[in-house]
């Protein structure tokens, strides 16, 4: 039998290698795109979070005792497959983070990939697999574990408008967010501080020190109140009184910042719309001018696209003007 011609060989080898990369480049796009710019990762983001969401459900109705033996059963296979499918993410998402040629480099692509905040979510999810082998009996842990899988879809909201929008208001109001949590901290001090001096003569099994008088300043502040440490003195009750209604307006003072911050972007970001779309409409008539005068398009129709683009930049100028 003739041996194969060694330049078709090296072209299969090079189709085989090819098609290999292009799948694992697939696989990549799919488990790393921003789901909105492509429709098999939004397949996979729902995919994925229906399976999130059934496995912590499982895990949660799993901690009820005197549960049916056949329920058990059915919790145990849920939780089961949820993991493997949560082992299998992982392995692919490590598969095919790299295109490196050499295999040091794919290994320290991967390495690198695997110590992302994302990547250590998705393997603490997963840990659960090995627990009946190395800790069997610690039932509250294992449920812990299974429980964090939750936060792997903070994975997929993390190109969130929203999400974006909150992170840069904290971002642009974290000096005075700084400064009420240190007047926060402060009034918790000071007023355990206080307490402690008025009420431990009459009670002091609960406030015997500062350190346990905090607990009620916290609980106080708050406005929670569990009602186990309070005051019996009248001094102490008034002291309280003061407390609490400065607890109240300090921390009504971030919702008032927060919110002021949400108007002030979104006010950003439409005056931003409307100036690009004006600028964009005043240059789409120059360019179409240019073509008039050079001869391209004829004065009927450049009569047609100016009157479908001055339109939309005198509703862009108002819609300016309005917000203002």
């Amino acid at each position: 039998m003739m041996a194969e011609n060694p330049a078709q060989q090296t072209q299969e080898i090079i189709g085989e290698t090819s098609r290999y990369d292009r799948i694992k480049s697939r696989v990549n796009t799919i488990l790393n795109t921003y789901p909105n710019e492509e429709r098999t990762a939004l397949g996979v983001k729902y995919f994925l979070a229906i399976f999130i969401l059934a496995n912590t459900i499982a895990v949660v109705i799993s901690t009820i005792t005197d549960l049916p033996l056949s329920l058990c059963s059915q919790l145990f296979t849920i939780i089961s497959v949820c993991l493997l499918i949560f082992a299998i993410e992982y392995i692919l998402r490590l598969w095919s983070c790299t295109q490196n040629p050499t295999f040091i480099g794919r290994v320290k692509d991967r390495l690198r990939y695997a110590t992302g905040i994302y990547m250590i979510i998705d393997l603490i999810s997963i840990i659960p697999i090995l627990f009946p082998f190395v800790f069997p009996k610690d039932y509250a842990m294992l449920h812990i574990f299974r429980l964090l899988s939750i936060f792997k879809l903070v994975r997929y909201t993390r190109h969130s408008d929203a999400l974006q929008l909150l992170q840069r208001v904290v971002f642009k109001k974290r000096e005075i967010i700084s400064f009420l949590v240190i007047f926060l901290v402060f009034e918790i001090l000071f007023s355990s501080t206080i307490m402690y001096l008025v009420e431990n003569a009459a009670q002091p099994d609960k406030f015997s020190s500062i350190p346990a008088a905090m607990w009620w300043a916290a609980m106080t502040v708050t406005t929670v109140g569990y009602g186990d440490i309070y005051p019996i003195t009248p001094l102490g009750q008034t002291i309280t009184g003061m407390v609490t209604i400065g607890g109240v307006l300090l921390l009504a003072l971030p919702s008032a910042i927060l919110a002021a911050g949400f108007m002030e972007e979104r006010q950003k970001e439409q005056i931003r719309y409307n100036h690009y779309g004006t600028e964009a409409g005043i240059s789409l008539l120059e360019r179409v001018g240019t073509l008039k005068e050079r001869g391209l398009i004829t004065e009927e129709e450049f009569e047609e696209y100016k009157a479908l683009i001055l339109p939309r930049v005198r509703e862009h100028e108002e819609e300016g003007e309005n917000k203002k």
